[in-house]
């Protein structure tokens, strides 16, 4: 069920912690499951009043492709949930962050790391 105020949503059987990061969308928070606080997740808090249609059927799409992928190189979507205010995607927990913001951090990365980087995005294709 969702909070109301400035705080982290309310989501039974989670207790949302810090926020990760936000975009236009989703706002995401680091989470603990309530019955495994060492269950680190991923939780993102889509605001369904900021969807348009279009908005909803990629969302959709996104919920059914990770629905099927498993891949060591792939964020696992675990579970999804929605009430009256948002719709919550519970993924893995990734403690490096994502990748948009480690480049934009760095700016340029040294060859090796960007080699890396093209290594798993070519194998998880």
């Amino acid at each position: 069920m969702a909070g109301s105020g400035w705080g982290p949503p309310r989501l039974d059987g989670f207790i949302l912690t810090e926020r990760l990061g936000s975009g236009t969308y989703a706002t995401v928070y680091k989470a603990y499951a309530k019955k495994d606080t060492r269950g680190v997740v991923a939780i993102k808090c889509v605001a369904k009043k900021s969807l348009n249609k279009a908005s909803v059927e990629n969302l959709l799409t996104e919920i059914e492709i990770l629905k099927g992928i498993r891949h060591p190189h792939i964020v696992q979507l675990k579970d999804f949930q929605w009430d009256s205010d948002n719709i919550y995607l519970i993924m893995e927990f990734c403690a490096g962050g994502d990748l948009s913001r480690f480049i934009h951090t760095r700016r340029i990365l040294p060859e090796k790391v960007a080699r890396v980087f093209m290594q798993q995005l070519g194998k998880s294709l």
